[in-house]
């Protein structure tokens, strides 16, 4: 290994069987995000710095998650992309048997397309309409977006898009806005906003659950465009 730091900031010892679709999988996560997203789930993350899993640390964790039947490794964040270890920490996994997973916001589509031949699955977040991303997530290079999107529909062996949907912000429109680059993906999830009292945005805090009925709608608008839409 080129330094002695993997990519890996934190991870869950337990297998998982949420975080791969139809795999038992280890859950793991690098740290720091160029996105501010107001319902970020892993607000202790979105900030790079300091130590990682060392790769005889990994290596440990590795052997605790094969005693458990994982057959993957799920790799979210943070945004992974942005650490310069990613794609070695990913040859490490492939290397130990695992099948692997990428979590990704799409900001780096040159990082993506390097990697892609070494991921067996891709999620991407879609966040909203690409004229309100900056809006949504401080994020405003609507282009780059475009490109990972582009370039996961055509050379990823699996993927799936997916969206957190806020009632007070999506709508079928905000979904529909989305077919010229969306066009033909194999699966668009939709995924519920959960609130939590360790969001960034302190205001989305108290913000109900997103309904079952209104995820639905999304998902059948998304339907007349993309060969699967879905809720989660």
């Amino acid at each position: 290994m080129a330094d002695e730091y993997s990519a890996i900031k934190a991870l869950r010892p337990q297998a998982t069987m949420v975080d791969y679709p139809g795999r038992m999988a280890g859950l793991v996560f690098t740290a720091g995000c160029n996105f501010r997203c107001g319902f970020c789930h892993n607000p202790d993350l979105l900030h790079g710095g300091g130590k990682t899993y060392t790769w005889e640390q990994l290596d440990r964790h590795c052997e605790n998650y094969r005693r458990q039947w994982v057959e993957a490794i799920s790799i979210s964040g943070g945004e992974p992309t942005l650490h310069p270890a990613l794609e070695e920490t990913i040859r490490f996994f492939r290397q130990h048997g695992f099948l692997v997973k990428l979590d990704t916001n799409g900001s780096r589509p040159e990082v993506l397309e390097r990697l892609l031949p070494l991921l067996d699955y891709v999620a991407m977040d879609v966040k909203c309409s690409l004229p309100r991303y900056a809006d949504l997530t401080g994020f405003a290079d609507q282009d780059v977006i475009r490109r990972s999107a582009a370039l996961i529909i055509s050379q990823a062996k699996d993927y799936e898009f997916r969206t957190t949907v806020l009632e007070s912000f999506h709508s079928p429109e905000d979904v529909l806005a989305c077919r010229d680059w969306l066009t033909g993906a194999k699966r668009w999830i939709f995924q519920p906003f959960i609130p939590h009292e360790n969001l960034p945005d302190e205001t989305m805090r108290t913000l109900a659950r997103t309904r079952p009925s209104f995820l639905q709608e999304l998902a059948q608008t998304a339907a007349a465009f993309v060969d699967k839409a879905e809720t989660r």
